[in-house]
């Protein structure tokens, strides 16, 4: 769709930052991924260059300021400016946990990995990069609707949503953000804590998927990541109207109007 567009997506070796980072590189976008593994990168990035695209990884840590600033100074340093962000996410070590039993560094880990990491890169790029940057911040419908094992994160990550309007409408000659709140996708990250809450539970793993995942949707399936690849790639080339919005993409699991 465009061989000029330049990409840069963080936490982007596997699950939804790596759909997300495949979506763009099938529209001819050059990009830059980056992770806490140097090993991931370099099996993303040889999966991803068969798309016939620049692909450049950088390895970084969003709870870490100078690690930010270094991830996005590579990228422009690569591919000389950036298009569109993608701003993935990991999870809060503790997770699952009762928020009761989240310590102070478990919520200062989650502030600086959610909040500060999208606030001090909208910050970099506004100084930094040569072109207007179109930010897709990825969380999740429960940020309405806290569930207990994912609490923590949660909490935090629904200021991302004043966040994004704040940045859109103080600087919309360079800053141009959406959030994409997701419903549920069967990634690493996601089976890693099912996983552990039906082992919480005594259930069968399967079982705990359809009972308390599938059945929160009225489709009663997970979404899957062809649909996750086209809301990315519609975010990435949508009007430039479309800003400091919130776009839910999940399957109508949230059972009440926003």
């Amino acid at each position: 769709m465009n061989n000029k567009c330049n990409a840069l997506i963080t936490a982007s070796t596997k699950g939804i930052g790596y759909q997300a980072a495949l979506s763009l590189a099938e529209k001819g976008c050059n990009l830059v991924i980056s992770s806490r593994n140097k090993d991931n990168i370099d099996k993303a990035k040889e999966e991803l260059k068969k798309k016939r695209v620049k692909v450049y990884g950088v390895k970084g840590d969003l709870s870490n300021k100078a690690d930010i600033d270094r991830i996005f100074a590579y990228a422009i340093k690569k591919l000389g400016s950036i298009d569109v962000v993608v701003m993935n996410y990991g999870n809060p070590k503790c997770e699952p946990c009762n928020i009761i039993d989240a310590t102070y560094s478990d919520w200062v880990y989650s502030f600086n990995m959610y909040l500060y990491s999208t606030a001090e890169a909208m910050n970099f790029s506004y100084k930094y990069n040569k072109k207007k940057a179109n930010f897709i911040i990825i969380s999740s419908f429960s940020i309405y609707f806290p569930m207990e094992s994912t609490s923590l994160s949660d909490i935090v990550r629904i200021g991302l949503l004043p966040l994004i309007k704040t940045y859109s409408r103080l600087y919309p000659d360079k800053i141009r953000a959406n959030a994409l709140l997701l419903g549920s996708f069967r990634t690493d990250g996601s089976e890693s804590l099912i996983r552990k809450l039906a082992k919480k539970m005594n259930v069968n793993e399967e079982e705990f998927w359809n009972r308390y995942v599938k059945e929160l949707s009225p489709l009663k399936r997970l979404g899957r990541f062809d649909e996750l690849k086209d809301i990315i790639s519609f975010l990435a080339f949508s009007p430039e109207y479309l800003t400091g919005s919130v776009i839910l993409f999940d399957g109508g699991t949230l059972n009440c109007v926003i």
